[in-house]
């Protein structure tokens, strides 16, 4: 009976050792997103035209019947499938669009915030660039739009994917890189997410002003998930507009990342991101997508997370969807190439 009970105790422990390693091995980051890099949810298209080509396909096109939210574009409805990416297959490395709408939830929304973040397990570092809402970019079968009108473009042709997949094709074209990942939530979904983590503590750099009655002070703060989302969607009461809010949402960001990696967190972590993607975000990743990504960045700090802004200008231009001259965020395509080389390739 010993020598049976030895077995049995030899049988188990090589289980759980095989077992170990095989699940660390389809869960290691630096494995598990290569079939994604092979395969992205979309690349670059090769039919951008020129803007001088969109501006006489503008002029030449009726105007719009409507207001935006009963657009009748021509914006395919058909899913991309996935594609061979020309990436090294060497590399772990992949790229998210990080996606916030401004909706509460069941309505047609902009892309109300949007960050790209390259992810690099190897190093376990995250370079993270916000994309203003009213960054000029060329929209496929609309013209050359603010990035934030390609969500409803394509939301209004074939509802919350197509929202998604007409965006993060809009981004892929803009900064010429592939997207393998997204992430999107609503304001409902910020606001529910931090609550669920107890709130986050961040260091305010100037009083932010949302009403009269409400006044985020300057300093350290603990801030709730409403307080977070004024935060966010703050950008008339800073002397810069929506490039401090865009560094602020880079700072929720890296707050939410200080938060999860508390020590109090470490342990749940991964059963927490399963949680959220089931009751508040719409994303790409899988469960199993999200647990790897719990093991990567149990070994990350806030620190390693770096950012910044797309370089660019202020400027006016006609608008194919509104058919008037609007205010545009327009960036330098060759500066643009150069943070892209910088911050998105090994």
């Amino acid at each position: 009976m010993r020598r049976v009970g030895r077995y049995s105790l030899i049988v188990i422990l090589v289980v759980v050792v095989v077992g170990g390693i095989w699940i660390g091995g389809i869960l290691n980051p630096e494995h598990r997103f290569n079939k994604a890099i092979l395969n992205p949810l979309t690349i670059p298209s090769s039919n951008v035209v020129t803007d001088n080509e969109a501006m006489v396909q503008s002029l030449s096109t009726p105007a719009p019947q409507a207001q935006m939210d009963e657009l009748t574009l021509t914006t395919s409805t058909q899913t991309p499938t996935a594609v061979t990416s020309p990436t090294d297959k060497k590399s772990s490395s992949f790229n998210v669009v990080l996606i916030g709408t401004d909706t509460w939830g069941g309505e047609s929304s902009r892309a109300d915030t949007i960050m790209v973040a390259h992810v690099m397990p190897d190093q376990r570092k995250v370079n993270i660039v916000s994309v203003p809402r009213d960054t000029r970019v060329y929209v496929q079968n609309v013209g050359y739009t603010k990035i934030n009108h390609a969500h409803i473009v394509g939301e209004t042709k074939g509802g919350n994917q197509q929202g998604t997949l007409t965006l993060i094709q809009a981004v892929s074209d803009f900064m010429n890189i592939p997207i393998h990942y997204y992430i999107k939530t609503n304001f409902s979904g910020v606001r529910d997410f931090i609550d669920s983590i107890g709130g986050i503590d961040m260091l305010i750099d100037q009083d932010v002003t949302i009403t009269p009655e409400i006044t985020i002070k300057k300093g350290e703060q603990h801030l709730d998930g409403a307080h977070t989302l004024y935060l966010a969607r703050e950008r008339y009461s800073t002397p810069e507009g929506d490039f401090s809010r865009q560094r602020e949402q880079f700072n929720i960001v890296r707050a939410v990342a200080k938060k999860l990696l508390s020590p109090e967190h470490i342990p749940d972590l991964a059963g927490l991101l399963l949680r959220e993607k089931k009751d508040i975000i719409d994303t790409s990743f899988s469960d199993s997508d999200l647990m790897s990504l719990a093991w990567l960045f149990k070994g990350m700090d806030s620190a390693d997370f770096a950012y910044e802004q797309i370089p660019g200008h202020n400027s006016s231009a006609l608008d194919p969807l509104v058919r008037t001259k609007v205010y545009y965020w327009s960036a330098n395509p060759e500066e643009v190439k150069s943070l892209t080389e910088r911050l998105f390739t090994e």
